[in-house]
């Protein structure tokens, strides 16, 4: 059998200029993806304190007129359908993990405000 020179392996690492060349196109990539994340991140924390807030004010609620305390928590839940979107967040765009989200902080809220004024001190 005759010998045969093969080619050598491509070399994975790329040459200084076009190294440098891609690494300023990632860093413009990220510059692009910096104002979404920052939207998004304003977005959540918006979220989460409007649901918080309907919940404590539901405990409240739900301790001065107990027997509404349940259609008070319904109607809490739900007004953030209306809410949502006068303070600025799309809530067209959730899906049903951020509505789970939603509704368990309100719910979470609701019961902690409801039974600590429920027991006396």
């Amino acid at each position: 059998m005759a010998k045969t020179k093969g080619k050598p392996a491509p070399k994975t690492e790329k040459k200084g200029a076009s190294r440098k060349a891609e690494q300023k196109g990632l860093v413009k990539a990220d510059e692009k993806q910096e104002p979404d994340r920052q939207v998004k991140h304003v977005e959540g924390i918006k979220k989460t304190i409007l649901s918080s807030l309907l919940g404590i004010i539901g405990g409240v609620a739900s301790f001065y007129l107990s027997a509404y305390s349940l259609f008070f928590l319904i109607v809490i839940v739900y007004s953030q359908r209306v809410i949502l979107p006068r303070i600025g967040v799309d809530a067209k765009e959730f899906r049903a993990t951020d509505w789970f989200f939603l509704v368990f902080m309100t719910v979470a809220f609701w019961f902690v405000t409801w039974t600590i004024l429920l027991n006396p001190a």
